[in-house]
């Protein structure tokens, strides 16, 4: 029973409560999924990140009252402060901005439509709107999972074993390269494209780590994916752009700018990225500020 139950915390085991969350999860998105198959490909491509992101939260309500027996705080979850989503937000926008700023300064990209749109029955505004809402979900429940629930859980069921900081910087590091291996079966994934999704996973955690709220990553990760794919009209880890502002002919070598993969499997994106995170660390790493993680309290 000890193996199941912890009986001084009087709830299941943090292995057991991640494998329950999943399941619960799986569950309700494979019914929410059954609701999207009667929709036109437009909807169902713009609102299936919806439907997975209620999924979500429904399971964290019901898991973490009955189950984990915490607020969603403590999974990262408030209202305030939005300040932290905007400026992950502007962080992402500017990353993409500067991979792209990179390939055009190359000589690499050549434009080649302006409002570009896979459903042209629509008009470019719904369409586009309909995939900024898309990705704005999908950060969300993304987040949520890796970031939120998983991390807490994996450090707490390591703590004890370990020291806080410890725990708190494995769970990091393994939630951050699951995100990057499962994006692995994805069209043009390469080791390299699975190396840059595992720093932008710790990029998107960072923060997290730091003020224990999620909205820095939500922001950061959501505007990484709408400026990659419906401003500038590159891939999103493999999977083309329904509606873009702008289109290019990408003529760089791939191992820089990632193919049909898009920028997330290119050098490019690698140098960037890692540029961040060491800006963001620099005073953790190199200064003289200990970090003070947020996770366990």
């Amino acid at each position: 029973m000890k193996l199941f139950w912890n009986s001084n915390e009087k709830r299941l085991r943090a292995l057991f409560r991640i494998l329950v969350f999943i399941l619960i999860a799986g569950l309700l998105a494979s019914l929410l999924a059954v609701v999207a198959d009667g929709f036109s490909e437009l909807i169902e491509r713009s609102t299936i990140n919806f439907l997975i992101m209620l999924a979500m939260l429904v399971t964290l309500f019901l898991v973490g009252k009955y189950i984990d027996k915490r607020p969603w705080s403590e999974f990262g979850i408030t209202v305030l402060p939005l300040r932290q989503f905007f400026s992950g937000a502007l962080l992402g926008s500017a990353l993409v901005s500067i991979i792209f700023a990179l390939q055009y300064a190359l000589g690499w990209l050549e434009l080649d439509e302006i409002r570009f749109n896979q459903f042209p029955a629509v008009s470019f505004g719904v369409v586009f709107a309909g995939q900024v809402f898309r990705y704005l979900c999908g950060s969300v429940f993304e987040e949520v999972f890796s970031r939120g629930y998983l991390l807490l859980n994996i450090a707490e069921g390591l703590f004890g074993k370990w020291t806080a900081a410890q725990a708190v910087g494995f769970a990091y590091l393994i939630t951050s390269s699951l995100f990057g291996l499962l994006h692995l079966a994805n069209d043009g994934a390469s080791l390299l494209s699975s190396i840059n999704l595992i720093l932008l996973g710790l990029l998107f955690g960072w923060m997290m780590i730091k003020t224990g709220k999620l909205h820095f990553s939500i922001g950061l990760h959501a505007f990484w994916n709408i400026f990659q794919n419906n401003i500038f009209g590159f891939a999103n880890s493999g999977k083309a752009s329904i509606a873009s502002w702008y289109t290019f002919e990408n003529s760089g070598a791939t191992l820089w700018t990632g193919g049909e993969f898009g920028i997330e499997g290119g050098l490019l994106c690698t140098l960037v990225v890692s540029l961040a995170l060491l800006v963001l660390s620099y005073r953790e790493i190199f200064g003289n500020r200990k970090l003070e993680q947020q996770i366990l309290k």
